[in-house]
């Protein structure tokens, strides 16, 4: 009888003592870091927004570093918001901005990062605003 008393009370210690431990906290998961900008020997430029669901800029540069090319920029969503061509640098070339429901906002052409010619501006809903003509400086 005594030996079934010391038999039970150790159950019953063994129990309690489970009972007291807290729950175990998931172990956090490691995560690459990944940077928010890349480049690649060719070139080649990539920009994303935090958590890296999403590309925010691309286009290319030249070996000073300079941006060439046609550069696109997205918003967080991935809707294409502006393409932009630029040469050496500076803006050289048709550019083309929209509103984030992705409707045009407005368009034109730079040479050498000042624009000129007829640049056209249009609302959220498509509607041409107004016409601005900067070969008239």
């Amino acid at each position: 009888m005594v030996k079934y008393f010391f038999i039970g009370l150790l159950t019953l210690i063994m129990i309690a003592c489970e009972e007291d431990k807290a729950p175990e906290r998931p172990k956090p998961q490691k995560t690459e870091y990944r940077p928010l900008i890349s480049e690649d020997n060719n070139g080649k430029y990539t920009e994303w927004y935090p958590g890296h669901k999403q590309v925010k800029l691309t286009g290319r540069k030249n070996k000073d570093g300079e941006r060439v090319g046609i550069w696109k920029y997205y918003s967080d969503r991935g809707v294409e918001l502006s393409v932009t061509v630029y040469s050496n640098g500076k803006k050289n070339g048709h550019t083309v901005v929209k509103h984030p429901n992705g409707a045009l906002h407005y368009s034109g052409e730079y040479v050498n990062d000042e624009p000129v010619g007829i640049w056209k501006f249009y609302d959220e809903q498509g509607k041409l605003t107004q016409t601005k003509d900067y070969s008239k400086k």
